[in-house]
């Protein structure tokens, strides 16, 4: 009987382990669609710092799709970002300035066109391609208005210069 009752709880463990090779990679996807930057004027003042005189407003800015040749304001009132980014503080951050992480159009895998609505007149471009499988999808390069801000070999954090 003892053999039995063993060999049965050997059978459950062993039929209830799983190894590493086999671990249900359907369940989860990698979603890496986000570049983080840092904004600044020509004086090298902080534009995303609130006391800065002219920094940009979180309220002011929007961001915008381009979708199957339509561009779409994005905003999701269930989402913790609504909008797709966030303005980053040194206090959550422990850098020394402000920054700004915003999350990419992905929708394509090349060109994939976000917009960036500072203000009511100011706008700019963020083209980036992906590279894209079953599970995954993750930013190989970025341009912020046509200039390249991130791919492997870039590996600080790009400064957007405004006037």
């Amino acid at each position: 009987m003892k053999k039995l009752i063993f060999l049965l709880l050997a059978t459950t463990f062993i039929a209830s382990c799983s190894s590493d090779d086999n671990n249900n990679d359907d369940n989860y996807y990698n979603l890496q669609t986000g570049i983080d930057f840092l904004v600044s004027n020509q004086n090298g003042d902080d534009l995303l710092n609130p006391n800065t005189t002219n920094a940009y407003s979180t309220e002011n800015i929007k961001i915008f799709y381009l979708k199957d040749g339509i561009v779409e304001e994005i905003y999701n009132s269930n989402l913790a970002l609504p909008r797709n980014f966030k303005i980053v503080s040194p206090e959550d951050s422990g850098e020394e300035t402000y920054f700004m992480r915003i999350f990419l159009n992905n929708f394509v895998s090349e060109n994939a066109i976000t917009y960036i609505k500072w203000n009511e007149t100011d706008t700019d471009t963020i083209r980036a391609n992906f590279n894209n499988g079953d599970n995954y999808s993750i930013l190989s390069e970025a341009w912020y208005n046509e200039e390249l801000i991130f791919d492997e070999t870039i590996n600080t954090l790009p400064i957007i210069i405004k006037n």
